[in-house]
């Protein structure tokens, strides 16, 4: 499993939407593609083709799912052309120009090169908000909007548009009028995991410790070296960086609470036993405790991890959990010997 995954946002689930009116046309993207169509008997309201589309993952039991929605054609502002006399680097401009002045100051825009010519499509801000609020609502997350090119060489079905849409989102690419709002990156791991490493680097106070550090910092950048995608490695280091200033606050705030060692090998352990089904959000020390509250896919999560947790402190105990948005909100203490 590659590293880097641990990091990215869970694109292996997609449902990519077409909706003409009177049916929806689904394209579900995961170890592989299955299609399906549904009646729609409503009034085309955004919301109400959200509660459907939740409603079908529901039966399904596709869980957490990303959509991409593929508007029907007319939805948005759309034109093609080829910009002879614009220099390739000012054509992101002269879209932005013509998004503007096609659906106001507040367009969302996005843009597509098609052979010589551009495809560019575009909606009101107020419009995009509301596409994206409506399934929001419905605990799904909306990741692509795009109305999807005419295809000159073949005549595009309804199931075509839907699995585009789902392509689009898959691979972040264009044209999608939510690109820049929607991360493949999940910024809240990336966090934790900066503030786990800055914590453990300012931990390390003996002079045994500091030197295996400098191992296993030269160990890490021979790894790195040999990675084929160095260029993923290299935005995950920029984002980091970006986090400098919090880093700082946080090494501040860790040297006034005095971590003991105790504490300090506990912080060790609780990061490895971490996996894939739970995060934990916040860790506090307080006296002789420590509080780990963090999220879970289900409570079989929480009880194994809480179990792991047990393997090396005695004092362990699950406080309260409670179920959010489909997740699991918990918190656990663990209460050290004086």
């Amino acid at each position: 499993m590659n590293f880097l995954n641990f990091f990215r946002n869970d694109f292996s689930k997609i449902i990519g939407i077409y909706f003409d009116g009177d049916k929806i046309f689904l394209a579900y993207l995961a170890d592989e593609i299955e299609f399906s169509e549904f009646s729609f008997n409503g009034t085309g309201d955004t919301y109400q083709l959200a509660e459907k589309v939740a409603a079908i993952c529901a039966k399904n039991d596709w869980k957490n799912p990303k959509i991409a929605l593929a508007l029907r054609e007319g939805t948005a502002s759309t034109f093609q052309t080829e910009f002879k006399s614009v220099p390739a680097n000012e054509i992101e401009d002269a879209v932005k120009i013509w998004a503007i002045a096609h659906v106001g100051r507040e367009a969302r825009y996005s843009s597509i090169k098609l052979g010589d010519e551009i495809w560019m499509e575009a909606l009101p801000e107020t419009i995009v908000e509301e596409y994206v609020t409506a399934f929001e609502k419905n605990s799904l997350q909306l990741c692509a909007l795009t109305e999807i090119p005419d295809n000159p060489e073949r005549q595009l079905t309804p199931f075509n548009r839907a699995e585009s849409a789902a392509e689009i989102a898959l691979n972040d690419a264009a044209p999608n009028i939510l690109a820049g709002k929607i991360s493949h990156w999940n910024f809240k791991r990336i966090a934790l995991a900066a503030a786990a490493v800055f914590l453990l680097a300012i931990s390390l106070a003996s002079a045994k410790l500091a030197q295996e550090y400098y191992a296993a910092s030269k160990n890490l950048a021979a790894v790195q070296e040999n990675l084929a995608e160095l260029d993923e490695l290299t935005a995950f280091k920029e984002n980091i960086d970006a986090d400098a200033a919090e880093m700082r606050q946080l090494n501040e705030l860790s040297a006034a609470q005095n971590v003991t060692a105790e504490k300090f090998n506990a912080l060790v352990r609780i990061g490895r036993l971490a996996d894939g089904k739970v995060w934990l959000d916040k860790i506090k020390t307080s006296g002789g405790t420590l509080e780990l509250e963090g999220v879970a896919d289900t409570p079989d999560a929480v009880k194994n991890y809480l179990s792991r947790l047990k393997s090396f402190a005695q004092n362990v105990k699950l406080e309260n959990s409670a179920v959010n948005d489909g997740q699991i909100d918990f918190l656990i203490r663990i209460t050290f010997q004086n």
